[in-house]
């Protein structure tokens, strides 16, 4: 009897390797640090290596996640990831699918944070495979600036919004990125709008930040030797505009004129491929010739 109970016990633990030898699952980030409340997205990467084709995201359970802080203690969960629609991955194929984590579970404060994925093939006896865990940090990063303004409530009646804008610093590969964080406060009701990654900055050097009478956050900040960054961001913290510009002697800078119009000062346009919104050329071009007269201010 307990010879039969161990053979059967060896076939199932040789059925389950052999299923899991039929698919390799990666679980990733674009990096290994995260600002409190900032997105954090996961690209998982299932690649079929049998000689069948495989049927995923075929049930709102085929994919569960977890997350885990430093202590070992349970993040808390504010949803499920959405299940989108089911995916034939063929033999010798793989398929990505990208998760938006942040809103899923709490990644607010800083900490170390580990997120558990297990995926269910409900093609092999409903098996489940168990993903490589993921491990990244939440930190606070260094506040460089910070702006307070009220901006207009979208229904006549309601009261002003408070908008709270904040420039924050942290290493990104090795680099230093700058950050915005928009957040709104409506009575004792605190939303955070977005975390935004502007890019690479120099150590060196101070951020402009200014807003404009319609409410629009302007951001300018030197990236390079000779090179700056200027953003656009509306009250929702969604991404306007994104430009690069160059000077060639004295360091440009982010102006107000007496109308109230925010615009650069010193500087030259240059076209590049990451261009928000895109433009179709990419050239060299000098101030006040392609780009509208509310962007570039002369002096």
């Amino acid at each position: 009897m307990r010879r039969g109970y161990l053979f059967l016990l060896v076939g199932a633990l040789l059925s389950l390797n052999a299923h899991a030898q039929l698919l390799q699952v990666t679980m990733t980030t674009d990096r290994k640090n995260f600002l409190p409340n900032q997105a954090v997205v996961v690209k998982l990467t299932v690649t079929n290596v049998s000689s069948l084709n495989v049927i995923l995201a075929d049930g709102e359970d085929w994919i569960q996640f977890s997350a885990h802080d430093g202590r070992g203690i349970p993040v808390l969960r504010n949803g499920n990831p959405p299940r989108g629609k089911s995916v034939l991955v063929e033999n010798g194929k793989r398929h990505v699918w990208t998760f938006q984590l942040a809103p899923i579970f709490d990644f607010s404060k800083p900490g170390v944070f580990t997120i558990h994925a297990r995926i269910k093939v409900r093609q092999f006896n409903n098996f489940t495979l168990d993903v490589r865990p993921l491990k990244f940090q939440v930190v606070a990063g260094v506040k460089i600036a910070e702006m307070r303004r009220g901006v207009a409530p979208r229904q006549i009646g309601q009261p002003p919004d408070l908008r709270t804008y904040t420039l924050r610093s942290t290493r990104v590969h090795g680099r230093t990125h700058l950050f915005l964080r928009v957040e709104g406060t409506r009575g004792n009701e605190m939303r955070i709008y977005n975390v935004m990654d502007l890019g690479r900055k120099v150590p060196f050097g101070k951020p402009q930040m200014e807003m404009d009478p319609k409410g629009v956050t302007h951001v300018f900040f030197q990236f390079y030797a000779k090179n700056f960054r200027y953003y656009q961001v509306d009250p929702q913290g969604q991404l306007l505009v994104r430009q690069t510009y160059y000077f060639q002697q004295y360091p440009p800078a982010l102006v107000r004129d007496d109308d109230g119009r925010v615009g650069i000062t010193g500087a030259h346009r240059e076209l590049m491929d990451d261009d928000f919104p895109k433009v179709p050329d990419r050239k060299r071009t000098s101030i006040g010739r392609p780009a509208s007269p509310e962007l570039l201010l002369k002096k």
